[in-house]
């Protein structure tokens, strides 16, 4: 059901979804491939130190737990009651969340709207509505944060602990971020699947997630962005840069919105675009450039000018990222009108057949002492505004020492407040100084057109935070 701006009852109880003191699960199952069974076990597995109330009526213990045949038996404050229970009982069991005052209902269940029963779904958020009960979902996965050991629904693992918050209507896609989180060390700070949104929106977590202090990336999956004047008004009035990947343009994708999540997208993608454009986010188009982005925003300051000086030992990786940054409407200038200084002092870093130019080319004979010396003046030279390092491995070149570099400079140079992202083109050893300079908080990529994205969207949000 749409709304027209953010409700602060629901941001306020946000709180209770992602941090609660206690947790009650509706339809906690003794079968372990029963979802009721699986929340409570993941919440054990990864450590939630709050109190869990599993709820079955005819159960005595859950997973070593003491079971309530319902809520009402439980005479202790909760927090958040998670449903997963069939689909006609969702109603009686909303009722039991008011009567105990429960903070925040998270449900589960499916079959609701994106099978044509929206009339049920309507009335379930409407009686939470007007007893100011926030309610996630139907039709989600679940919820988290791996800063309060929270793994809440029938999800394998916690991401890594970092600084994108992830409010995704879908739930496989949820999935997927979570385990690019674990694999490529891509940090999150909370993560919720909203499901069908019948009443909590896009909006309120936005707002949620500038209170965040653990967040400094807020990254939306949409499959249909019902509330637009709520989004862009939540959207102008936090702080922090927001990405959107907006689905569901294309005539079948559209279609396939509805039976997935119940989402409805009447205007054109072009309006869509519109939307969130207007509201200052960033629109990616892939899921790719929606992590990579994501990643970037999360760890880096904007972008404050358009003077990007490269660094490079490879001229493939410098053309490739030429050709793109101007594709992208951000070309990059030679060193001599950026800085004239700086060309002749990045010359004592390259020998005589390398190329100051911009993309600076130290050669394939680089060192790390000559990547930290290159990197230096870049970082220190007022006239630059952002640097980019690449390494390609060439059979003398010390990748891991060469990350290292980087990672010394970047956090002797963070006072600047001059972003620096990395390209790491190669096997086995660039995968690993890719990891390594994420932990270390540089955004890091494999190709040239990852990292490029990730520079376009540092400069975009740069532009905002210039206009407040």
């Amino acid at each position: 059901m749409k709304i027209t701006e953010a409700r602060p009852y629901v941001v306020k109880n946000l709180k209770y979804a992602l941090n609660p003191s206690s947790i009650a699960v509706v339809g906690a199952s003794r079968y372990p491939n029963k979802v009721g069974n699986a929340v409570i076990r993941e919440l054990q597995k990864w450590g939630y130190q709050g109190a869990i109330y599993p709820v079955n009526p005819r159960a005595d213990k859950v997973e070593g737990l003491k079971a309530y045949h319902r809520l009402q038996d439980i005479k202790k404050p909760v927090d958040l009651v998670f449903l997963a229970v069939p689909a006609h009982i969702v109603n009686a069991i909303m009722h039991d969340c008011v009567a105990i005052k429960a903070k925040v209902a998270v449900i589960a269940t499916s079959a609701f709207k994106e099978i044509g029963r929206g009339d049920l779904q309507d009335l379930i958020t409407q009686y939470c509505r007007d007893h100011e009960l926030p309610l996630i979902g139907p039709n989600l996965v679940g919820l988290g944060t791996p800063y309060a050991h929270f793994n809440c629904g029938f999800i394998p693992y916690l991401p890594v602990p970092g600084t994108v918050a992830m409010i995704s209507q879908s739930g496989a896609n949820l999935l997927a971020a979570l385990g690019t989180s674990q694999e490529n060390h891509f940090g999150m700070s909370f993560f919720v699947g909203l499901g069908n949104k019948a009443d909590v929106d896009f909006s309120e977590f936005i707002e949620y997630g500038e209170q965040d202090p653990h967040t400094k990336c807020i990254s939306v999956y949409s499959e249909g962005l019902d509330s637009p004047e709520a989004f862009l008004k939540s959207c102008k009035k936090v702080t922090k840069p927001v990405v959107v990947i907006k689905v569901g343009g294309s005539k079948i994708g559209n279609k396939a919105a509805f039976a997935h999540t119940a989402s409805e997208n009447p205007e054109s993608d072009a309006y869509y675009d519109k939307v969130i454009k207007d509201a200052g986010a960033y629109r990616a188009t892939t899921w790719q450039e929606f992590l990579d982005v994501s990643l970037a925003l999360g760890l880096q300051p904007p972008i404050m000018g358009d003077n990007i000086v490269m660094i490079t030992n490879g001229g493939g990786a410098g053309l490739l990222s030429c050709d793109h940054f101007e594709r992208r409407g951000l070309p990059m200038h030679e060193l001599k009108e950026i800085s004239p200084l700086l060309t002749q002092r990045m010359r004592a870093y390259m020998p005589m057949f390398g190329s100051p130019l911009n993309p600076v080319d130290i050669s394939g004979t680089a060192t790390p002492i000559a990547y930290k010396g290159a990197f230096q003046q870049a970082y220190r030279d007022p006239n630059v505004d952002a640097v980019l390092g690449a390494i390609c491995p060439t059979a003398i070149t010390d990748v891991a020492a060469v990350a290292q570099a980087a990672i010394d400079v970047h956090e002797s140079c963070k006072k600047l407040h001059k972003p620096f992202v990395m390209i790491c083109q190669g096997g086995g050893e660039c995968h690993d100084a890719i990891m390594r300079l994420r932990d270390n908080g540089i955004p890091a990529y494999a190709t040239a057109e990852q990292a490029v994205n990730a520079m376009v969207a540092l400069r975009q949000y740069g532009k905002k935070v210039a206009k407040k």
